[in-house]
């Protein structure tokens, strides 16, 4: 499995992060399980989940299929409280349900409007609370996720001295205009922060496309250092490692121009409720 620095964090992050969204309650325990072993046997090193994920089983199922692992890993999960206090509560069950005296990294989960914005860097807002813990040595780094509102990431990421970046990285972006990757990377990059790529595979969308095998060529030769994916089977997250391992080539712009109308297709198609999101690449 290839690795690259981690931002600042000495962390040497297989290039595949598996996410947590489809190990929650889309999949039966003892399966949920087998895919995060499997994923560390392939050489997957790095993990990522949320409070909010499955009600918590997230992050139960990981710590419990982590349990006892011979391998270093790096895990980062995400509160979704805007309050000092309620993302402290969150931070502590997020703890105990991984099992953990410490967590790598943790996000202040899904930056919103102005109005989030606002809360998250209040004076009493979630980010003093994520210093605290980082002090008394409970999370060793500090990071943002956002889906849509990449002003207000720029904002952020220009204002505060994170230290990773979860944003999406997808060709769906692209070929809808609104990416992430020509705005806040190279913001991220020039602050010396981690840039972790989200939505490679659309949301899903790329279970309708002809070949997941485009969209992980245009995502992975991105200034990324790690991509978060996600799957619901230990044949997907295989077939995505198989990809990854062969070292793909850049897509060039006339494939990407190429991609775009089957994006834009198979957005439509799910827009309108014709595929069923349950079973799904992330």
């Amino acid at each position: 499995m290839p690795t690259r620095p981690l931002g600042k964090s000495g962390w040497q992050a297989s290039v595949l992060t598996l996410g947590g969204v489809k190990w929650d309650t889309h999949l039966p325990e003892a399966d949920a399980i087998a895919l995060i072993q499997r994923a560390l046997e392939l050489g997957v090193n790095t993990f990522d989940t949320a409070h909010g994920y499955g009600g918590g089983e997230s992050e139960r199922r990981l710590g419990q299929a982590l349990r006892g692992a011979h391998v270093p890993v790096f895990i980062s999960t995400k509160t979704d409280d805007r309050t000092r206090d309620g993302a402290r509560r969150q931070m502590d069950i997020s703890l105990k349900r991984l099992g953990m005296d410490r967590v790598d990294l943790m996000f202040v989960h899904g930056l919103d409007d102005v109005e989030d914005y606002r809360q998250v860097v209040g004076s009493n807002g979630v980010l003093r609370a994520l210093e605290e813990y980082r002090s008394a040595g409970r999370i060793r780094f500090v990071g943002v996720s956002g889906h849509w509102y990449r002003q207000n990431m720029e904002r952020i990421l220009a204002e505060y001295p994170f230290d990773s970046v979860l944003c999406p990285v997808g060709l769906f972006n692209l070929a809808y205009g609104y990416s992430f990757a020509d705005t806040v990377l190279p913001l991220a990059r020039k602050r010396g922060m981690a840039a972790m790529g989200m939505k490679v595979f659309g949301a899903g969308r790329v279970k309708h496309a002809a070949s997941i095998d485009p969209y992980l060529r245009y995502s992975l030769n991105l200034p990324v250092d790690t991509l978060v994916i996600g799957c619901d089977s230990v044949e997907q997250l295989e077939q995505t490692v198989r990809v990854v391992k062969s070292r793909p080539p850049p897509l060039s712009a006339e494939e990407q121009e190429a991609l775009f109308p089957e994006c834009r297709r198979v957005t439509q198609s799910w827009d309108r409720g014709e595929f069923n999101w349950v079973s799904h690449y992330q």
